[in-house]
């Protein structure tokens, strides 16, 4: 009889396991939908939030997306959406490349480079920015968002509108859609 009662005991704590294990991998199945999920909500989101204040310098701004090229495709992007801004002398894009994971992001953002003349905003630092001819542009990294701000058709001397303060004003923008949609900030870096 006590034989009987340990193969139970047994059996019983094998069960456990079994369900903790089968508990265990589904939520780890359900992690990367959830972040896709989470992904797909904050492009879709960005495609329909326009900026809350226009930028200095701009005086009308157009939301889009920008289709992606297999090799982004790949490399796990969600989507591009895309804010065209046209202003009184100048004209600028932002564009908020969004991935489902951390390291698709990762990955992808490693291996990106912006042509041009290294240039350093003050009031941005975390910027990665550079100078091209009449075009400025800047890079900053928001969890799993790349945003891109470009200025073009600069015209020689101070500017009163920069690809920094585009770029400060995009992740001000981002930061306030993922707000509206319940998404909270990625942790800081």
């Amino acid at each position: 009889m006590r034989r009987g009662l340990g193969i139970h005991r047994m059996e019983k704590n094998l069960m456990r396991k079994l369900l903790a294990v089968t508990v265990m991998l589904l939520i780890v199945c359900a992690a990367p939908n959830a972040r896709a999920d989470d992904a797909a909500n904050l492009y879709q989101a960005l495609l329909s939030k326009q900026l809350g204040q226009m930028p200095q310098g701009f005086s009308s701004a157009t939301l889009g997306s920008m289709p992606l090229n297999p090799a982004s495709q790949r490399a796990g992007m969600v989507g591009i959406a895309k804010i065209t801004l046209a202003g009184k002398d100048t004209k600028g894009e932002l564009r908020y490349a969004v991935f489902s994971t951390k390291q698709d992001f990762e990955a992808y953002v490693r291996e990106f480079s912006m042509p041009g003349n290294p240039i350093f905003f003050p009031y941005f630092p975390k910027a990665d920015c550079t100078s091209h001819g009449n075009q400025q542009a800047c890079k900053i990294e928001d969890g799993t968002v790349m945003i891109m701000a470009i200025i073009t058709d600069l015209t020689e001397g101070i500017h009163r509108t920069t690809a920094g303060t585009l770029a400060k004003a995009a992740l001000e923008h981002l930061r306030n859609v993922r707000q509206s949609i319940g998404q909270p900030a990625p942790p800081p870096e």
